[in-house]
């Protein structure tokens, strides 16, 4: 996947792309770099209506490319590196989103799957137990 990220392009946009893409993962954009282990809270995300280039250090217009095979770890660097941002990836767990610590080293593709699984498993326990009910 290729976004292009112009002076309109909005961090919604961005998001509904990725969530397009990788429906079991969702991306944020932070005021504060991550340290390792830390959990980043709400008030560090950034509101999903700005432009990402007006909030960006390096505000250039650009593409990204998002393959699947790319890490997580690695598309932080790259909003990083190319725009001064922080991005964080979150997956899907259950019906929460937990954001990515230590599994940085997966794909895109893999951290999908892994959220994924979660949703299905939550699924399947709660059909059971409507089976059991009926």
């Amino acid at each position: 996947m290729i976004i292009n990220i112009t002076h309109r392009t909005t961090i919604n946009e961005i998001q509904r792309k990725v969530s397009i893409a990788y429906p079991f993962l969702k991306i944020e954009f932070c005021t504060k770099l991550q340290q390792p282990g830390e959990r980043i809270t709400k008030p560090h995300c950034c509101d999903p209506h700005l432009k990402l280039l007006d909030i960006a250090k390096r505000p250039e217009p650009g593409w990204v490319v998002l393959h699947p095979w790319y890490t997580t770890g690695y598309i932080k660097e790259v909003f990083k590196n190319r725009f001064g941002i922080y991005a964080q990836i979150f997956r899907k767990d259950n019906d929460r989103w937990t954001q990515i610590l230590g599994t940085e080293t997966f794909t895109l593709e893999e951290q999908n799957e892994i959220g994924r699984k979660m949703v299905d498993k939550n699924h399947e326990v709660f059909r059971r137990e409507r089976e059991l009910l009926l």
